[in-house]
């Protein structure tokens, strides 16, 4: 899958994202943390976050509801739902939900059967609290993505009914430098993905982005290629309600929501920045 960033900044499938956000509270205490790929919801007295690629909300101190903001530029409605199910003073548990719908039928009305696709996440993490300044997150993250669909207009062209799963890891390490700045290594390997069906189509959704999926079962070098990872330092500076993150690292790009590892290695840049109140 090849995915091409315009001024829209819509990424593969569809679901558009320039980079990848991350979720915090103001300040860094011991109520409030770094959310994303953690084990972490958000808490405290400010439950509401805005900002450049997500807005969530908590619904008390162990759910959030949130969704990216990009996809619904491109028509594609989205949530995610994270519940810490156990918190203690070391360990924290959580399970996460995600929902992805794009229907072509939005970009291109006069195909018979234009493609749908739908993408499901669940992940389970887990964060430790070392110390007030240490802490360290892992997870699993399972992944389908379902296309189905026919279609032969100039907007979208090929056939596919086909269906990609893949589990990855993530870790994530936190060392908090001050109340205000904090810095973050998340590393992500890809464990196993596998394409189940032949597929072949090239998608045009606006004038700034292409989607070319090409991917056969037998084929292991395009949908199940391995040795897929990222390794991604940044700092995260957070005040009293303003939030910004910074970040340069190296590896496979992972289209977040999506979880689609890019099958080149390059250098990923991090940036958000968010308002919390």
């Amino acid at each position: 899958m090849r995915t091409e960033l315009g001024r829209a900044a819509l990424v593969a499938l569809g679901l558009a994202f320039a980079t990848t956000a991350r979720t915090a509270s103001a300040y860094h205490t011991e109520q409030e943390h770094l959310t994303d790929d953690t084990a972490w919801t958000l808490a405290g007295d400010k439950a509401w976050r805005i900002g450049l690629f997500k807005a969530a909300v908590g619904l008390g101190d162990r759910v959030s509801l949130g969704t990216y903001i990009w996809p619904w530029v491109g028509r594609t409605p989205n949530a995610y739902l994270k519940w810490r199910f156990y918190a203690g003073d070391t360990f924290n548990w959580a399970v996460q939900g995600g929902l992805f719908r794009l229907d072509s039928a939005a970009f291109d009305k006069r195909a018979p059967d234009p493609p749908v696709f739908t993408v499901f996440s669940a992940s389970l993490l887990s964060s430790l609290r070392i110390s007030a300044a240490n802490q360290l997150s892992n997870g699993l993250v399972f992944t389908a993505v379902r296309a189905s669909g026919t279609v032969d207009q100039d907007t979208l062209r090929g056939a596919g009914d086909a269906g990609l799963t893949n589990i990855q890891y993530v870790g994530a390490y936190e060392l908090r430098l001050s109340q205000s700045t904090a810095f973050v290594l998340t590393g992500r390997y890809l464990i196993a993905q596998v394409l189940d069906a032949n597929t072949h189509f090239t998608a045009h959704p606006d004038a700034y982005t292409t989607v070319e999926v090409v991917a056969d079962a037998q084929d292991d070098s395009v949908v199940n290629f391995r040795g897929a990872f990222s390794i991604v330092p940044s700092f995260a500076w957070s005040w009293q309600t303003f939030n910004l993150e910074l970040g340069l690292g190296y590896g496979n790009f992972n289209v977040p929501g999506v979880n689609f590892m890019v099958n080149r290695r390059t250098l990923i840049p991090t940036f958000d920045m968010y308002w919390t109140f």
